[in-house]
């Protein structure tokens, strides 16, 4: 006689009970199989959703941000470093908000003007300058060795111009308004 699975209103014996609770742990350890590749396929899936909303990242962990100038996409090669501070190359980045700049190669220092404001930076140095006022900086201005640009903060520079920043996380845009 062989032993069947449970069906219907039938009298088993305990031997037989044994065989359907392991039955039922099979299907289990397959349904748990089951739950496990469904839950792992989709954070998977959602991982890639995820990624897919995001700015662009390489995987340097520095974002390339949109920089919106009066409404204006600007074409400047911006970077967030994992310091936080949204950093420019100072030449193109002075040009677009119509400054005057002068580089000193030796020093390593530039020098951005308009009408009424003059800001002095330093490569490496927490400091800087709005009309001779030295002025304490989150993220200080750096050399790349990539591209041999000198990038500078866009929340300091935008400020001391008269600017007033903004910055949309979920697409990694800083908008500058200035008036």
């Amino acid at each position: 006689m062989t032993k069947q699975p449970f069906r219907g209103n039938r009298v088993y014996s305990f031997e037989n009970m044994i065989l359907i609770l392991k039955g039922l742990r099979k299907l289990s350890r397959r349904i748990q199989v089951l739950f496990l590749a469904l839950i792992v396929g989709l954070s998977v899936f959602g991982a890639g959703l995820a990624g897919a909303a995001k700015a662009p990242s390489n995987n340097d962990g520095i974002h390339r941000p949109a920089i919106v100038i009066n409404g204006k996409v600007a074409e400047l090669k911006a970077v967030i470093p994992p310091s936080g501070s949204a950093m420019v190359p100072f030449r193109s980045f002075f040009e677009a908000l119509d400054l005057n700049a002068e580089f000193d190669n030796k020093t390593k220092t530039v020098t951005a003007k308009n009408e009424t404001t003059t800001v002095t930076l330093t490569a490496g140095k927490m400091t800087g300058t709005i009309n001779g006022k030295e002025i304490k900086l989150i993220q200080g201005p750096s050399l790349s060795d990539d591209d041999d640009l000198m990038y500078v903060n866009v929340r300091f520079i935008a400020e001391a111009f008269g600017g007033i920043v903004g910055f949309d996380k979920s697409t990694l845009t800083v908008t500058l308004d200035f008036d």
